[in-house]
């Protein structure tokens, strides 16, 4: 395995290693990180422990990819293990391997990403096609109900829940009580049957632009405005009504970092998201 940069994108710390040297015999792209786990590890320790990676990064891998249409594939890391997508390590890993072709296919465990480059810097994700189900339920907390909404999109499975309903603000500010009330709350949720593993405290969408905090992991507050995150708040935005089915949102995170997102519908008749921002190699 060998480290190809240390950067991020919106924000968010990211860094892309190359194990295309390493075989598997997987079938499916979702066996890869059961089948590759001594490799992960290995670049888990690299990253986190010799060269002292931000606890709250996640590492792309570049892999050989199981469908022969697409160009690599990729699986996370992050500081406690494998994760399931990370739209930002995406466009970091997509950015570095781009140099002058129009674009590239990333084959992951949730489906074919293909990315191309932008104007501006930005790199743009046609994430993989998928389910726009958004399961409602109400949840007693603290003495309140609160409405959880999940959507499970890129790999990853978010409990939404309004910001205001948790009585937290969502600034730069407010970081330690967002990263401390949001870790207690995903906690709670992830015992429960739709077992999220990513909590979006959300706010109300203004003139097509919102702000949202990612929680994940081991007490990890997004420091960008994290990319399924991003996917997931424009299904929910599009489920309220509040956005249509191919215009744009934008998706600002608690630190003023931003996504855009829209999204294409496919010749199969389901609906891609799309999602836009600046990677940035920084070492």
């Amino acid at each position: 395995m060998t480290p190809l940069a240390f950067g991020d994108t919106e924000g968010q710390p990211v860094a892309c290693y190359d194990a295309t040297a390493v075989t598997h015999a997987a079938s499916q792209m979702r066996e890869v990180p059961a089948l590759m786990a001594d490799t992960l590890e290995e670049i888990r320790r690299d990253y986190f422990d010799v060269h002292a990676g931000d606890p709250g990064a996640i590492v792309a891998v570049l892999v050989t990819p199981v469908d022969s249409d697409a160009d690599h594939g990729l699986v996370f890391v992050a500081a406690d293990g494998p994760l399931g997508g990370c739209g930002e390590a995406s466009m970091f890993a997509a950015m570095l391997v781009l140099e002058s072709r129009p674009e590239v296919r990333l084959e992951t465990g949730a489906g074919l990403i293909t990315a191309r480059s932008a104007k501006d810097a930005r790199v743009v994700l046609t994430m993989p096609p998928g389910t726009s189900r958004v399961d409602v339920a109400e949840v007693d907390y603290e003495g309140k109900r609160l409405r959880v909404r999940t959507v499970s999109v890129g790999g990853n499975v978010f409990a939404a829940v309004s910001a205001a309903e948790l009585a937290v603000e969502i600034s730069a500010a407010a970081a330690h009580t967002l990263t401390e009330r949001g870790s207690a709350l995903l906690k709670a949720l992830s015992a429960g049957p739709a077992r999220p593993n990513m909590l979006l405290l959300t706010t109300p969408v203004k003139s097509a632009r919102t702000t949202s905090a990612v929680i994940w992991g081991d007490a990890i507050l997004n420091l960008g405005p994290c990319g399924t995150g991003t996917c997931a708040r424009y299904i929910l935005a599009v489920e309220d009504g509040d956005v249509v089915p191919g215009s744009r949102l934008v998706h600002v995170s608690p630190f003023d970092n931003v996504f855009t997102a829209s999204s294409v519908d496919d010749p199969g008749g389901s609906r891609a998201i799309q999602i836009s921002g600046r990677p940035a190699v920084t070492g």
